[in-house]
């Protein structure tokens, strides 16, 4: 990682490896990575991860994923992604200190929104999978805007997601 304040990195700190494709059997169209533990904080009383710490996960893993690529850190005059619609499948439970490893793509971008798909990996395989629209908005405005040119071409040059 960066040794910048507040810094996340270069695009290769978040490579999905040969190693976590092999540990986490991570298939070859995912490109991004962030391997960790679970943590205490994520799991609930019945002692196994919590439905809303997935979606944690990914949103922190969308934040460092737009910055990566050259977009800004989120400010009130700078376009961000607001969630309209989301979709997620909890295959297998997870529990406090399992090894893990979550995956982000964008799967298709249109002029002012983006779909992207997220998993969350353990060693037996997936155990979680969510596919979230995104609008961007100008919270200053609440208006829409397009997909700046620059996030536009890294996250083609990443995953080459469809266009419409």
């Amino acid at each position: 990682m960066s040794d910048t304040l507040g810094g996340h990195g270069s695009l290769s700190d978040y490579a999905v490896t040969d190693g976590l494709r092999t540990r986490f059997h991570i298939p070859e169209e995912w490109s991004f990575a962030i391997p960790k533990l679970v943590e205490w904080r994520d799991c609930d009383g019945f002692a196994h991860v919590n439905h809303t710490a997935y979606l944690s996960w990914y949103e922190s893993l969308r934040n460092i994923y737009f910055e990566v690529l050259g977009h800004p850190r989120h400010a009130m005059n700078v376009p961000g992604p607001v969630m309209k619609h989301l979709e997620t499948e909890y295959i297998r439970g997870l529990s406090y200190h399992t090894p893990i490893c979550i995956t982000g793509r964008t799967v298709s971008m249109r002029n002012t929104s983006m779909v992207m798909e997220y998993a969350t990996w353990d060693e037996q395989g997936c155990c979680n999978w969510s596919t979230q629209l995104f609008v961007l908005i100008v919270n200053a405005t609440g208006k829409k805007a397009p997909i700046p040119p620059e996030l536009r071409a890294a996250i083609i040059a990443l995953d080459h997601p469809e266009q419409s």
